[in-house]
């Protein structure tokens, strides 16, 4: 039997190496597993995706707002970067507004006591 050292992990410790092995296994899979997401659309399947006519997303592209790759004369439109195109449009609530306010004021203060 070789020297085997035995660690102690604290509770934390343990959910900290847990997050670090479910992270590396999720890399390891989208590596081995391409996903429908990352396919390539054309500006017709792109306007259905996103419920928006052509002429819409040509005027998109034009003014640079969404993320396109150009061929040619041809517009392509990675599925996944439509997808967190579309993610990243979200507005904040008035409470998460608030809190984010509140946490900066706290931070912050403008007066120390």
């Amino acid at each position: 039997m070789k020297n085997q050292q035995i660690y102690m992990l604290s509770e934390e410790g343990i959910k900290v190496l847990v997050e670090q092995i479910t992270e590396n296994i999720k890399k390891a899979l989208n590596l081995t597993n391409p996903t429908v997401e990352d396919s390539f659309l054309n500006i017709d399947e792109t306007a259905k995706l996103i419920n928006l006519a052509k002429p819409s997303i040509y005027g998109l592209v034009h003014q640079n707002r969404i993320p396109y790759h150009k061929k040619g004369k041809r517009l392509y439109f990675l599925k996944s970067q439509i997808i967190d195109w579309l993610k990243s449009g979200k507005k904040e609530s008035k409470d998460d507004a608030e809190a984010k306010a509140n946490d900066y004021l706290m931070k912050n203060q403008l007066f120390n006591r």
